[in-house]
């Protein structure tokens, strides 16, 4: 009866989400600093070598806050979007 209301609590994979949100947290930071020096979004993803598909959807939420960016609100209009992709 004490561990009824026990959740089993997966470390690796919580490390592995940690580690992703935090690798799209700084791709995000730097979209956002070449917004800022208007580069357009194909320049964008060539000069980080990323997939345009990739690319577009962060620079379109990116592109809806401007000037105020902030890369913590784009992660997390990101993160449902990714959630669903995966489990598709």
């Amino acid at each position: 009866m004490m561990f009824d209301s026990f959740e089993a609590y997966d470390v690796q994979e919580n490390r592995r989400v940690s580690r992703e949100e935090g690798e799209q947290l700084y791709l995000i930071k730097q979209i956002i600093k070449k917004i800022i020096k208007n580069i357009s979004v194909s320049q964008i993803a060539t000069d980080l070598m990323e997939p345009l598909d990739t690319i577009q959807p962060i620079y379109d939420l990116a592109i809806k806050q401007a000037p105020d960016f902030d890369a913590e609100k784009i992660l997390a209009q990101l993160i449902p979007k990714t959630t669903e992709s995966l489990s598709k």
